[in-house]
């Protein structure tokens, strides 16, 4: 049996709830790091070699667009994706987010189905993501 992880994510994020369905959907195919607060996250990112980041809007310390313009102004982490995750539906938050450097924004509740694809994409690579044919439409 393969074990080896496809990918290391760093979850930087508040909500325990948001932080559950997140780690539920990713332990089993990527290595899993999780902060809930901006300064964690930054020390944890330089600890470790991340290949992508999910990054909450609204943290205790700082905001998530603050954390990733300084994210992306370092030239060891500029390339690395990040995907904001944000309670807020508005046009402005995602526009923000990508004024930010994020290559991606979802709304939550988090649909994991969606967020294993936006990653999928941005990571280029294959994650198991469930065949249309196996989605029910109501």
């Amino acid at each position: 049996m393969n074990t080896e992880k496809l990918a290391q994510v760093l979850i930087i994020d508040d909500e325990s709830s948001s932080i559950e369905v997140m780690t539920t959907m990713l332990e089993s195919t990527m290595t899993v790091f999780v902060a809930e607060t901006a300064e964690d996250g930054y020390n944890l990112l330089k600890l470790h070699d991340f290949d992508i980041i999910l990054l909450d809007v609204d943290l205790p310390d700082i905001s998530g667009f603050d954390l990733c313009k300084k994210i992306k102004s370092e030239k060891k982490f500029a390339n690395i994706p990040v995907i904001f995750i944000s309670g807020y539906k508005d046009l402005i938050f995602e526009i923000q987010a990508f004024e930010a450097g994020g290559v991606d924004y979802l709304s939550k509740p988090i649909s994991p189905v969606k967020m294993l694809i936006r990653m999928s994409v941005a990571l280029n690579i294959k994650l198991p993501i469930p065949s249309s044919k196996s989605i029910k439409i109501d």
